[in-house]
């Protein structure tokens, strides 16, 4: 083929593409429910990439995350998607500039968090222990955030351990502590997928529990089979110095109708062996360490078993944070607990704050208005009130999520509705608020956490990456920690001047 004819083919295929940039639909034609064919149109030849992603080298400086702790955690194993962009802003991470996000509370009346910061300002005077609860959905998942906030707590205020986790763990990934078990435990939840047989809401504090011998209808005659399981709670090397310094261990239970013996071995040697009694009501059995065990397992042994809500290591005095991760919840699930029983596990445990992180798993359904979705977080949060009036809450607002807009990734549409709507109930309950959306640098921000260098966030655009939940963790406890320290110097005695 001679040049001129190869010229005019060219040409010609330039000119059929460019007459279907300008008939192909901006939007896309869909193919598929959740797919679209799109093609480069006339006005995106003409501007260029119009999408920007957030700079975020200027909200951390000097981080403590990167300059004080060297533990290297695994990320959890979350479904992917493969970016094809490689024009994101990319932050040095030892180059973001420290920030501090404020708390923002309901007509900026920031005495809704004094309850709270006068127990942690007495708790140096004595030794009393009061607890901290942070439920989340899976951007806490494996103790992620918790463990950093828990540990700058317990080196402030005091305290040792992991707080209270599952009988049974619900995920099998464990950031803090080894935790496994038999494999005939069966395990019920409030959130999730939620066992619609189940004939009680008696979850307990966690909102979910877990026992070893199935339920049986009232019709059936009694199994009197007897019937073991295990628990085994192992230190994991990876995990903060505090978290290995508990020095007892709580067993909480309830709803049982048989006895059954439990055994707990410490370092492989029996430390205890007694029965847990038959009752209705919550309770504890408590064992007392001289020194923090590396290991305890928990052997039991009956024809019935209670229902466990969960075992709680702590140490004696201080503050204990407690991970309570509920993966796809949306935070609507203190309503389907039974009140008394909630009521029973938070006065017994003397939880005095409640952080409440949810939001993420609303984002991807997306509708024109959220207005159902603040009434309905409001109702839980007037509950929690209801349950405990002066115990103070945060709602950690939504984190930027991004969603495929052809080769970027883009902040879902909806992000900012749901926020707002958090944010509206929050503040109508009397709650404090902290908005990660704009923590962590806003609108089309997630990218630039995805693409930093090292990574911040996982590449499904969604998750932090156990580094960057540690920053994020740590931007929460600073913003925290100022409130308090404000508080602690406006309440400090004045000396007076000779």
């Amino acid at each position: 083929m001679k040049p001129p004819r190869i010229l005019v083919f060219i040409l010609s295929v330039f000119l059929l593409l460019l007459v279907i940039s300008f008939l192909f639909p901006e939007e896309g034609l869909r193919i598929s429910k959740n797919h679209r064919l799109h093609f480069l149109t006339v006005n995106e030849l003409l501007t260029g990439d119009t999408v920007q992603y957030a700079d975020i080298s200027g909200i951390i400086s000097q981080s403590t995350v990167i300059n004080e702790d060297t533990l290297v955690f695994a990320d959890p194993v979350i479904p992917a998607q493969v970016s094809t962009f490689s024009d994101t802003v990319r932050a040095n991470e030892d180059s973001l500039k420290l920030h501090v996000h404020r708390i923002e509370y309901p007509g900026g009346d920031s005495t809704v968090l004094y309850p709270v910061f006068r127990q942690l300002q007495q708790l140096g005077s004595g030794k009393k222990l009061i607890r901290i609860a942070h439920y989340g959905d899976s951007q806490i998942e494996g103790d992620r955030m918790t463990s950093f906030i828990r540990n700058r707590l317990q080196k402030r205020f005091g305290g040792s351990g992991v707080g209270l986790m599952p009988a049974v763990e619900l995920y099998g990934y464990q950031g803090s502590f080894r935790h496994t078990a038999s494999d005939n435990w069966l395990r019920y939840t409030a959130f999730g997928n939620i066992d619609t047989t189940l004939s009680h809401d008696r979850y307990g504090m966690m909102a979910s529990f877990a026992r070893f011998v199935p339920y049986t209808s009232d019709s059936m005659p009694p199994d009197t089979t007897t019937r073991e399981a295990w628990i085994n709670l192992t230190v994991s090397e990876r995990t903060y110095a505090l978290n290995k310094e508990f020095s007892q261990c709580r067993l909480l239970y309830g709803h049982s109708d048989q006895p059954v013996l439990v055994e707990c071995l410490v370092n492989g040697n029996l430390f205890d062996a007694d029965i847990l009694t038959a009752s209705e009501q919550l309770n504890i059995k408590k064992w007392t360490f001289g020194e923090a065990p590396r290991e305890i397992i928990l052997k039991f042994k009956g024809s019935g078993s209670p229902d466990f809500y969960g075992i709680a290591l702590d140490g004696r005095k201080g503050v204990a944070v407690d991970n309570i991760a509920m993966r796809g919840c949306a935070g609507l699930v203190f309503t389907a607990i039974n009140r008394d029983l909630l009521e029973k596990m938070i006065d017994t445990l003397d939880v005095r704050m409640l952080i409440l992180q949810f939001g993420g798993n609303v984002v991807p359904y997306m509708t024109d208005n959220y207005d159902y979705y603040g009434r309905w977080f409001l109702g839980q949060l007037r509950r929690l009130k209801q349950i405990s009036p002066d115990m103070p809450i945060i709602v950690i607002g939504v984190s930027d999520m991004s969603i495929r807009d052809k080769d970027k990734f883009v902040t879902y549409p909806n992000l900012v509705q749901i926020r707002d709507a958090l944010k509206d109930a929050t503040f109508k309950a009397g709650c404090a608020y902290w908005d990660m959306y704009e923590a962590m640098g806003g609108y089309n921000s997630m990218p630039s956490w995805v693409n930093a260098e090292p990574a911040l966030a996982t590449s499904d655009f969604v998750h932090f990456n156990e580094r960057g939940a540690r920053v994020i963790a740590e931007m929460f406890y600073n913003a925290f920690i100022y409130e308090y320290d404000k508080y602690a110097g406006e309440r400090e005695p004045k000396t007076a001047i000779p």
